[in-house]
């Protein structure tokens, strides 16, 4: 998609990023001695280790659980511990860390409307990442609940023999106390094999406090004995307890519909008392009619399923989740990446110019850059075809984000992610579609088209490979030298994070252009007014924040 100039700036810029850069994204694969023991996935997942073996194998398996429950007044959250347990992004926790209910001060519960939990592997170190998680399963009675996150975890913790670890038998305590970001690591040993009102729990002496709850409780060769969940408190006593490992193994072989129901509040309609809705993570609460994305999504053919906050997800062979939504009559398809680095927003913007229809954006979550890519289009001209495609290529993209990142091969526009068709027929439709839009607009050569704007921008568009390709060049990339305008690339992801429809990207010679793609298939000529307008308007937003400069070549020479 040759649109401006050739590679000169732009590749010794490029590559700079990229050597800093390292692996970040949510799915990479562990890039060396950094990624933490090596442990192979046969039949549980621990091997027989000892010392700083297991100091790593626990610091790589053990997780901090973060849970927000949403209530009209707003949010409350938690945290808790939890462990990985298969190379599949399943993670163990106590149901109490992710129960939609809250209980105050006075001893009364709060049903929540809503939930997000969150997984943080090494937190409170450099790799720290954190990752939005499903709670796939969960029993109340038995105080046991099941996550899944959208990565790989070719680290994980084997579930041991709980009824064989005898009294004395010498255990680690691991987890996050007190809400406490760096993991703790308490030894101790067992104590008893209790049974109270009618439950096994296993007994222990290792410290643990109340964000211990989730942890697991491992055996000197790294094995699960037990899941940590309660302290048992009276006049003379006090211990702590854990749900057997094999009580663990049972309830993971039991079927889901065992379990027992979870509820979340309703909100209810007008004025009526808010009631209570079953949930099963996967599903949708049941609300009557099915949503617009849910009859989108049916007719897609995807295999699809309920995240939360009327959230769908669709998951992909190669890792990917897409998640699927709709706010404020936009549609939203989008892929988490996972927290960004400072020399990551570079090859994101120039990777965005070779997207057929998404882009790269940045969202601040809690002080943390989260690295999405994302393609948003009104809801009035999506198609189940649209949507397919959509959510086909923001995962193929995901792989060639990748390829990109790890190996030094120079980005290629993917042509066989565009439609194609026959560029002169095209031509004349998108002619005919501007004439309709009510747009003014001028020929400005023999495939491009030229609106001017009041707001003195100007706006082009022409065919590309079956596409209409709508955009508006705002000069060079922002910074008064090379190393300062690499560095507030993140904040163009920013406003990438705030644009209903188009993107920022940048091209071989890093200057900036917003630009949007619509399939000429879906393409209407009130798609295409609402498109050029925003084209217009974005840019113009663009100026006042970081000025109208030269292009680079004029700056910084070639």
């Amino acid at each position: 998609m040759a649109k401006h100039g050739s590679m000169t700036l732009a590749r010794a810029l490029m590559f700079g990023s990229l050597l800093v850069l390292g692996l970040f994204l949510v799915g990479c694969p562990d890039s060396g001695d950094g990624g933490g023991t090596a442990v192979a996935p046969t039949g549980g997942g621990t091997t027989e280790t000892a010392g700083a073996d297991i100091n790593t194998l626990l610091k790589d398996t053990v997780v901090l659980i973060e849970t927000d429950l949403h209530f009209p007044e707003g949010n409350v959250g938690g945290t808790g511990s939890g462990f990985v347990i298969n190379d599949k992004g399943r993670v163990i926790t106590n149901a109490h860390v992710v129960a939609p209910e809250f209980t105050d001060d006075d001893g009364n519960r709060h049903m929540a409307t809503g939930r997000t939990v969150k997984v943080v592997f090494h937190a409170g170190t450099d790799q720290e990442e954190t990752l939005l998680a499903e709670v796939v399963r969960e029993n109340e009675d038995l105080d046991l609940a099941l996550l899944k996150v959208g990565k790989d975890t070719p680290t994980f913790l084997d579930i041991g023999d709980s009824a064989s670890a005898q009294e004395l038998t010498k255990i680690i305590c691991a987890g996050h106390p007190a809400g406490l970001r760096e993991i703790s690591l308490r030894t101790g040993s067992i104590t008893s094999h209790r049974t109270f009102e009618g439950k096994k729990w296993l007994e222990h002496d290792a410290e643990a406090e109340w964000g211990n709850s989730g942890g697991p409780i491992v055996d000197e060769q790294g094995k699960v004995l037990g899941v940590m969940a309660r302290f048992h408190w009276n006049r003379i006593l006090a211990s702590k307890w854990a749900v057997p490992a094999n009580t663990l193994r049972d309830w993971l072989a039991s079927a889901p519909s065992s379990d027992p129901p979870v509820y979340l509040a309703s909100a209810g309609t007008g004025g009526a008392t808010p009631g209570r809705v079953q949930v099963t993570e996967g599903q949708r609460p049941p609300s009557g009619a099915k949503t617009q994305i849910e009859e989108l999504l049916d007719a897609t053919g995807l295999n699809y399923s309920y995240f939360e906050n009327d959230t769908y997800q669709v998951e992909y062979e190669n890792q990917a989740t897409v998640y699927v939504q709709e706010f404020d009559d936009i549609l939203r398809a989008s892929v988490i990446f996972g927290d960004l680095p400072e020399a990551g927003a570079l090859p994101a913007l120039a990777f965005s110019w070779h997207d057929p229809v998404g882009r790269f954006s940045v969202s601040d979550d809690e002080g943390v850059d989260k690295l999405y890519w994302e393609a948003q289009v009104p809801m009035g001209v999506v198609t189940p075809e649209y949507l397919r495609d959509l959510c086909d290529i923001g995962a193929s993209q995901v792989a060639n984000f990748l390829v990109y990142l790890t190996s030094d091969k120079e980005l290629e526009t993917p042509t066989d992610l565009y439609p194609g068709g026959d560029p002169d027929e095209l031509y004349a439709q998108l002619g005919q579609m501007l004439e309709e839009s009510g747009l003014v607009y001028e020929d400005l050569d023999e495939d491009t088209f030229k609106i001017p704007f009041d707001n003195e921008v100007d706006v082009y568009v022409k065919v590309f490979n079956g596409m209409a390709y709508v955009h508006s060049y705002t000069g060079g990339l922002p910074g008064d030298t090379e190393e300062e305008a690499v560095g507030l690339a993140a904040d163009l992801l920013r406003f990438n994070w705030d644009d209903p429809i188009g993107r920022l990207a940048v091209d071989d010679d890093l200057d900036v252009v917003w630009e949007c793609q619509v399939p000429m298939t879906y393409l209407t000529p009130d798609y295409l007014y609402v498109v050029a307008s925003v084209c217009s308007t974005r840019v113009a937003e663009y100026w006042d924040i970081f000025g109208n400069l030269p292009f680079n070549e004029e700056r910084f020479g070639s």
